[in-house]
């Protein structure tokens, strides 16, 4: 009896700006979720913008995931930021498209002006004190991590959490265990925020 064959996984078109600071890990977040689509069947295409010798200074990645031949994002057409550093967050909201969301490693909320301009472009932004959660499971390097997680439990990023489990497990050889409880930490944080109400699907 012939087997049919397996049916093609249903295509994403999702367009990605990182960013951070040399040393937060903003390569190996892209790598984590390029990697995580892969595993779904999912074309991609990553491109560092710069930065990521320089300890400290501006880090900037691309993520394309679907069908898109071109490398780079354009200013106005991401659907998604995740943004490490507050600082880096307002310098790279400028890609999201109108109706995009940004997640940001941040204790507190974006200036009023900011928040304002945001308003009016529909543009979401989400903060989580992703470095103090970090330090609290004893480590700062984590925070990328962190900040996956919770991005992850919302459905404007459709790479589901079990997926992003299994492609840390394997990418994450040291502190493979540190990762995980990163990732379920971030997770858990978001679950908590939709819960509240704080966080729109």
């Amino acid at each position: 009896m012939n087997q049919r064959p397996p049916s093609p996984p249903d295509p994403m078109e999702l367009k990605i700006v990182l960013a951070g600071l040399g040393g937060q890990g903003v390569i190996f977040t892209t790598r984590l979720l390029a990697q995580t689509a892969v595993a779904l069947g999912q074309p991609v295409m990553a491109s560092e913008v710069h930065g990521m010798s320089q300890r400290g200074g501006s880090v900037v990645s691309h993520l394309k995931i679907g069908g898109s031949k071109a490398p780079l994002i354009r200013r106005g057409t991401a659907d998604l930021l995740l943004a490490l550093e507050p600082n880096e967050a307002v310098r790279n909201l400028p890609f999201l498209r109108r109706g995009g969301i940004a997640f940001v490693n941040a204790e507190n909320s974006l200036q009023p002006e900011v928040a304002e301009h945001l308003e009016r472009l529909e543009i979401q932004v989400l903060s989580l004190p992703a470095s103090r959660m970090a330090m609290e499971l004893g480590s700062i390097a984590v925070t990328n991590v962190i900040l996956v997680g919770f991005a992850a439990a919302h459905s404007s990023l459709p790479l589901p959490i079990d997926t992003l489990r299994e492609t840390l497990t394997t990418m994450a050889r040291r502190r493979r265990e540190l990762n995980l409880q990163a990732l379920e930490a971030g997770y858990r944080a978001g679950c908590r925020m939709q819960e509240a109400g704080s966080m729109r699907l």
